[in-house]
């Protein structure tokens, strides 16, 4: 028998300081603020990721972020506020 664990939501990962994947960060970030995480790869094939408005315009000047970490350093305080007011 296989079981699957289900994986906490988004909103208490980030809160606990845990990883979520590019599309959980992304869902988190569309839920908080309307910007959402484009995760695609470089003309080398590695992984980069773009934070777009809700427009679908890449931020920062489409400078690519090479890891979710600086993602969440860029927008980190964004998700913070929206869930201490809103309490998502």
């Amino acid at each position: 028998m296989n079981f699957t664990i289900p994986r906490p939501c988004p909103e208490l990962l980030w809160r606990e300081g845990a990883y979520l994947t590019p599309s959980e960060l992304s869902g988190l970030l569309e839920s908080c603020t309307g910007y959402t995480v484009e995760d695609t790869t470089d003309e080398e094939g590695d992984q980069i990721f773009y934070v777009l408005t809700p427009g679908g315009e890449r931020l920062d000047d489409g400078y690519p972020f090479e890891d979710l970490e600086t993602v969440g350093d860029l927008v980190g305080w964004r998700i913070d506020e929206a869930l201490d007011s809103a309490d998502l």
